[in-house]
């Protein structure tokens, strides 16, 4: 339960490599993250029509990387935005992992750091910078960042660290050493960051790493499909039956997307 609604996890095994479809064994589990809703549901009887509310689901294929700790979820705007997702995913799995390993888990979108520097290229007046860092974990980022916040852990013992530079007129200085070794940690979704410049029309616009996420295009089952494999998933807590070479090709798709996405970066 997260905000009074229910979520769940449903249907989640190991993909495995087939002869057709070959990947690291163990590397992979696909599942679905699935929101309740209640639907509003008309039931046509002799003469009439009785409304009345059913539990309505809303599934989302997802596939979890659990050597590079990446997690790729199908985006539907019914379940809610980027952050609304991740902030599901991190509330259903923080207190296991917390209770197992004794780590705090973050959940943030990996974004394109390109991205950060367009805002500030793009902007004139620069009134706020604003950057979360999450402290590090095993994955290996921005070394000079990691370096510092490692040293500040064994200080302070912190789970993340906020930095602020505001300039009321509009004059921040956004220098790329050493801005960019925090830019570069957060786009491994390792932290956020969040810019106010001058608006279009006057006022002040704000611009955030979550507008920046990174999204690709997988070929996946039609919403159909998904719903009536979710609803039997949910039913059961088991995989639908024969869905393991449909994972096992979504799992090559990933990997290619990965390889592709690390390029870029």
């Amino acid at each position: 339960m997260r905000n009074n609604v229910q979520y769940a996890f449903v249907g989640f095994s190991e993909a495995k490599p087939t002869d057709l479809f070959r990947f690291e064994k163990g590397r992979y589990l696909v599942g679905k993250v699935a929101k309740l809703r209640t639907a509003h549901v008309g039931e046509k009887v002799p003469g009439d029509i009785i409304e009345h509310t059913a539990d309505d689901w809303i599934p989302l294929v997802t596939v979890i990387d659990l050597k590079e700790q990446y997690i790729f979820i199908q985006r539907d705007w019914r379940f809610g935005t980027e952050s609304q997702i991740a902030n599901a995913i991190q509330a259903g799995i923080r207190e296991p992992v917390l209770a197992k390993y004794n780590h705090r888990i973050f959940v943030e979108p990996k974004t394109r750091k390109a991205e950060f520097w367009s805002v500030v290229k793009k902007h004139k007046k620069i009134y706020r910078l604003e950057i979360k860092l999450i402290s590090p974990n095993i994955l290996r980022t921005n070394e000079k960042a990691r370096e510092y916040l490692e040293e500040l852990k064994k200080l302070y013992g912190q789970d993340e660290m906020s930095m602020v530079l505001e300039n009321e007129s509009g004059n921040l200085e956004v220098p790329e050493e050493p801005i960019a070794d925090y830019i570069d940690y957060t786009a491994e979704g390792e932290g956020k960051w969040a810019l106010v410049t001058e608006g279009e029309k006057g006022g002040k616009k704000k611009h955030t790493s979550e507008k920046a996420a990174i999204s690709i295009e997988l070929p996946i089952p039609t919403q159909e499909e998904i719903y009536h494999e979710g609803q039997l998933e949910l039913e059961t807590g088991l995989p639908a039956p024969g869905r393991e070479s449909g994972d096992a090709s979504l799992i090559v798709q990933v990997i290619t997307e990965s390889e592709s996405l690390n390029r870029d970066d």
